[in-house]
């Protein structure tokens, strides 16, 4: 059914006059008189009765003026939200994330994109890097924030943040009183580490600069979250080392060093399908870019 037959149907049937009907719809008598002849047609049965001086609506016109209203709206309403939808300002948007983010850039990041598009539904993921990758080839996320590196060829990929990782030590510790430290003098230290079945990055780099100071870490205990791990640090069990932006929300009884000579960053990434229909990935990623910038800008905590 043609939505411009609709609109002249209603503007004769509220004005009860062609003409009027024509100057509101800013066309020709003649093209409104046509239109709704056409409809009638289509529809079966006539909606207006007309006369030399008078124009008044059938009883199915009666009964038919009320439904084009509604048809109308809805379809009104129906295009509103498709051109919302195209520029990202309503929708769905599923997100993964590594649990470090959680304690950094992602609730800023979640508030920030909320207070700009309220009514996108959002939908989080905690997965690790590699089941982000499969989800986003696969559709059930349409972004992911994981540590690089870039997940190849078939996603893209964008830095968001990246800093070294540095030392988390029990409060009352003989090394918490330090303002630097090395990664040698965690040599004799027990840790508490991701288990290695995780493949985490956060790991890798540890066993890479333990090796590199000529030591293999002392592992007492493994848990795959980062508060858990905090959690066993705080209570003196052993020593971990963590993104930078993790210091910046306190835990209990922790104590955060920065590391000399740790020439390997931590790096995380926003990545994504290059493919994706959802233009709430855009505004996702340039406030997830922005909000990552001005975090690493803060001073850090102890």
């Amino acid at each position: 059914m043609d939505l411009r037959r609709l609109r002249y149907f209603m503007a004769v049937a509220e004005e009860l006059h062609f003409g009027r009907a024509a100057q509101r719809m800013h066309v020709v008598q003649s093209a409104v008189s046509h239109q709704v002849k056409l409809l009638e047609e289509e529809l079966g049965f006539s909606l207006l009765e007309r006369s030399r001086h008078n124009v008044r609506l059938t009883v199915p016109g009666e009964i038919f003026l009320p439904e084009a209203r509604d048809l109308l709206r809805r379809a009104d309403e129906a295009m509103r939200r498709a051109r919302a939808s195209a520029d990202g300002t309503v929708g769905r948007l599923a997100i993964g994330f590594v649990d470090n983010v959680l304690w950094s850039i992602l609730p800023p990041i979640l508030r920030d994109f909320r207070q700009r598009w309220p009514q996108v539904e959002l939908t989080l993921h905690p997965l690790d890097r590699s089941a982000q990758i499969e989800a986003i080839r696969t559709s059930v996320i349409d972004i992911g924030i994981m540590p690089s590196p870039s997940p190849g060829h078939a996603l893209k990929s964008a830095e968001l943040a990246a800093g070294p990782l540095i030392a988390a030590v029990p409060q009352g510790h003989p090394l918490a009183v330090r303002s630097t430290l090395s990664i040698a003098e965690l040599a004799s230290e027990p840790f508490v580490l991701f288990p290695r079945r995780m493949n985490s990055r956060i790991l890798e780099i540890i066993v890479a600069c333990c090796a590199s100071a000529g030591f293999a870490p002392r592992i007492v205990e493994e848990a795959e979250q980062l508060h858990t791990l905090l959690a066993l640090v705080s209570a003196g069990l052993g020593v971990t080392l963590v993104p930078q932006w993790v210091a910046r929300v306190q835990q209990h009884d922790v104590i955060y060093i920065p590391l000399d000579e740790l020439l390997t960053p931590y790096e995380l990434i926003a990545a994504w399908n290059p493919n994706t229909d959802n233009p709430a990935v855009v505004n996702f990623r340039e406030i997830a870019t922005e909000v990552a910038g001005q975090l690493l800008l803060q001073p850090l905590g102890r």
